[in-house]
């Protein structure tokens, strides 16, 4: 089976420990497979190199990768993005007229 980095899923959160401060990305199905960043776009840019790398080190010593787990998220890897419905489609071009996401305001 050849596997793609972009076939496994991946999870961003923020880590707000005092000193730490970033956002941390792993791979579900690796959970050995870390990386951080001060923005989610860089974490996200980190982990795939670090996905990259492992995957490349199974290839050289020939060993198998796990297998992801999640078809979902393996589909719209391979699709390049993420899948919007026509729903949240059409509420994002809606506030965007209006001036960006709705706030909350303070009662």
């Amino acid at each position: 089976m050849n596997t793609n980095s972009r076939d496994y899923e991946v999870r961003v959160w923020y880590s707000p420990e005092p000193g730490d401060e970033c956002f941390v990305a792993q791979v579900v199905d690796m959970p050995g497979i870390m990386a951080h960043g001060e923005t989610r776009k860089d974490a996200a840019h980190e982990i795939q190199k670090a996905l990259d790398l492992a995957l490349e080190v199974y290839a050289k010593t020939g060993e198998t990768p796990p297998t992801p787990r999640n078809p979902a998220a393996a589909a719209l890897g391979r699709a390049g993005g993420r899948a919007v419905s026509a729903r949240k489609r059409l509420a994002a071009r809606r506030n965007g007229r209006k001036g960006g996401r709705p706030r909350k305001v303070a009662a």
